[in-house]
């Protein structure tokens, strides 16, 4: 028998319905839905926004948002369940076990990761009405010996989260030379 947990309620069209299976054993229906963007009022404000590896982003405002290093603080436990895991034998039920446990930690990597995101880029789609952001090229920027933390800040999704966001309630999005 199965449980079914709603995020929310479904409003507008449904157009469609995807059945997903994660790595780690878990079932998402994911519907695709047809609905008007409800933009937001104006607020009048404007502000720019700076990436970085130490802090996460510094905004003109001064505000700094610290970098959760979701990824440096989860090493630890994926290189041990990792090392578990390859110490199994193949075909075996205790290496689906295993294999089970590191898909659920890396699943919990991306959804705190994805958590982090989520609030950070609705916070500033509804306080401000032009948000200017770098035009990185992070692909560039990843061949240095930084690229790890680089990649763990995740600056590119962030980007996109907030242009998705900003489409949508009605802000803009300036996107300048980060020189």
């Amino acid at each position: 028998q199965m449980c079914i947990r709603d995020s929310r309620q479904i409003d507008g069209k449904t157009k469609g319905v995807i059945v997903k299976r994660e790595k780690s054993g878990r079932w998402y229906a994911i519907a695709q839905v047809e609905d008007e963007p409800k933009p937001l009022s104006s607020t009048g404000k404007c502000i720019g926004i700076d990436v970085g590896i130490k802090h996460f982003l510094t905004d003109s405002d001064g505000r700094q948002i610290e970098n959760p290093r979701f990824y440096e603080r989860a090493l630890k436990r994926v290189k041990l369940l990792q090392r578990n895991l390859s110490r199994k034998q193949k075909d075996s039920k205790n290496r689906e076990k295993a294999r089970i446990k590191l898909a659920k930690a890396y699943e919990k990597l991306v959804n705190q990761r994805n958590d982090f995101l989520h609030k950070l880029s609705c916070f500033y789609i509804n306080n401000y009405d032009v948000i200017v952001v770098e035009d990185l090229r992070i692909k560039n920027i990843v061949c240095s010996n930084l690229a790890q933390k680089i990649l763990d800040a995740s600056w590119g999704k962030f980007i996109q989260l907030l242009s998705y966001k900003a489409e949508r309630a009605g802000r803009k999005i300036v996107r300048v030379n980060p020189r």
